[in-house]
């Protein structure tokens, strides 16, 4: 097993959550498409299939033109916000990884400068723990909008495999824990 740090699951956790999001809008995308082309398919159809009195063909085939005109312009719509955003997603996700990195960097100076391990030894012992907890909870988050979108989409969506599994790092967390507490009572 590989040894985590705070920030390598710090930014696991941002990268899952992150990915929830995009699977979110990627639903929103198809669902509201998937409802924009049925409204618009039944008007069609209702159109041609009904004698409607004083509506000549040329008048039904202007009303098909239009509505086809509005569908193109709200599925344009649908896409053109759906991909604003997955950009800020992005840029939120990016900035949040590169202020993890800054804090880790600068955790990693003043460790050199006061030559100690006290940072790394509290963050290993008391807040990874937590971390990977947290890290199980966004993979379980990931694999419930896997299965929304699965449901609205009618196909699986793609999402990345995650290195650590849930179960297991919950309960190592748990153990860790109690290891910590076990120590500071004895100390105590």
């Amino acid at each position: 097993m590989t040894t985590q740090s705070l920030a390598s699951v710090a930014s696991h956790v941002v990268g899952q959550y992150s990915q929830v999001g995009k699977l979110i809008v990627s639903t929103y995308r198809a669902g509201a498409q998937r409802m924009v082309t049925g409204a618009n398919t039944r008007y069609v159809s209702f159109l041609k299939s009904s004698s409607l009195p004083m509506v000549s063909a040329d008048a039904k085939t202007s009303l098909i033109n239009v509505q086809t005109k509005i569908t193109d312009a709200m599925v344009g719509g649908i896409h053109t916000g759906s991909d604003r955003a997955d950009k800020a997603i992005d840029f939120v996700a990016g900035g949040v990884n590169v202020g993890i990195k800054r804090v880790a960097a600068v955790a990693g100076r003043v460790e050199e400068a006061l030559d100690t391990k006290a940072i790394t030894t509290v963050s290993n012992a008391a807040i990874l723990p937590v971390a990977q907890v947290s890290l199980a909870i966004a993979t379980r988050t990931v694999e419930g909008a896997k299965r929304l979108s699965a449901r609205v989409v009618g196909v699986e969506a793609k999402a990345a495999v995650v290195a650590t599994k849930a179960k297991r790092v919950v309960k190592k967390a748990v153990v860790r824990t109690k290891l910590v507490a076990k120590k500071t009572r004895a100390r105590a």
